[in-house]
């Protein structure tokens, strides 16, 4: 065998090793905090866990007690119930607007279009910081405050939504749109259709990362709606969270874990469809 053909070899049957120490560390880092969440919240109060590191709880007794405490002598079970309504709304929206605009954008060509386009994904540039002050006067002036409009209506525009969409509208064939036209079609019903069950899997993808967005959004629920009765989950996590609020450490990390909750039930139940379709809109966009 020469050396070129050894060498060749020998980084074939090094570079799976190579892949899988990688993957297992990334995991790691991943999941560990988490875990490590989990053993806190699932321990005897008081148990000191950070002095005395474990890899698996100890107490599921003394967690559920810790659980039942928090939704029952806390206004937990309102923000979650806010926090839906805020999230399912906003994905509601934007999967509507964005998918409307993304058809027009990617299917039919009108003036301005290219330009109209580039202004969108400019915006993608701009930080939130520069556009809350001007968002928050613009909903205070329509008198939005504290209530739900206020919290969903101002995130219904998602750029990267609308860019998502439209990579994966582009690659829907246009046979099937002239077809449908000559079939008596309208514009409507060629949308609705055609190219929306087409697009599930994009769309899918867009309001799942959507709920994960939304339900993690902390500064703009803090801003419009600093109303206990409007606080959303993750206010109420950032006063466990606050160093005045004389929680222990235990139920400071049960608050935490029942916020992670529906995002991680979400992400692991759509996994497939949101890797799905982020891969089939950069391919064939």
């Amino acid at each position: 065998m020469s050396a070129t053909a050894f060498k060749r070899r020998s980084g074939y049957e090094i570079w799976p090793f190579v892949k899988w120490t990688l993957a297992i560390l990334a995991t790691i880092v991943a999941v560990l905090p988490i875990w490590w969440m989990i053993n806190v919240v699932f321990s005897v109060p008081g148990e000191p866990v950070v002095i005395n590191p474990r890899l698996w709880p100890t107490s599921l007794s003394s967690g559920l007690d810790k659980i039942h405490m928090i939704l029952t002598e806390t206004e937990y079970l309102r923000a979650y119930v806010v926090s839906l309504l805020y999230a399912l709304l906003t994905i509601g929206g934007v999967v509507l607007i964005g998918s409307m605009a993304a058809f027009e954008f990617a299917l039919f060509d009108f003036p301005g279009r290219r330009f109209l386009f580039a202004l969108v994904m400019l915006s993608l540039m701009v930080p939130v910081a520069v556009t809350i002050i001007p968002t928050y006067l613009l909903t205070a002036n329509l008198g939005w405050l504290n209530t739900m409009q206020g919290l969903v209506v101002p995130g219904l525009s998602s750029a990267f939504g609308l860019f998502l969409l439209v990579q994966f509208m582009r690659s829907i064939p246009r046979d099937m749109i002239e077809a449908a036209v000559l079939d008596g079609a309208g514009h409507f019903a060629i949308y609705w259709n055609i190219v929306l069950p087409l697009s599930r899997n994009a769309l899918i993808t867009l309001a799942i990362l959507t709920f994960m967005r939304t339900w993690g959004n902390y500064m703009w629920p803090l801003i419009v709606a600093p109303s206990p009765n409007m606080y959303t989950v993750s206010q109420v996590v950032g006063l466990f969270n606050s160093p005045y609020s004389h929680q222990t450490v235990d139920v400071v990390m049960t608050a935490n874990l029942l916020a992670a909750v529906p995002p991680l039930i979400f992400f692991l139940i759509f996994q497939r469809k949101i890797v799905e379709g982020i891969a089939m809109s950069g391919s064939k966009g």
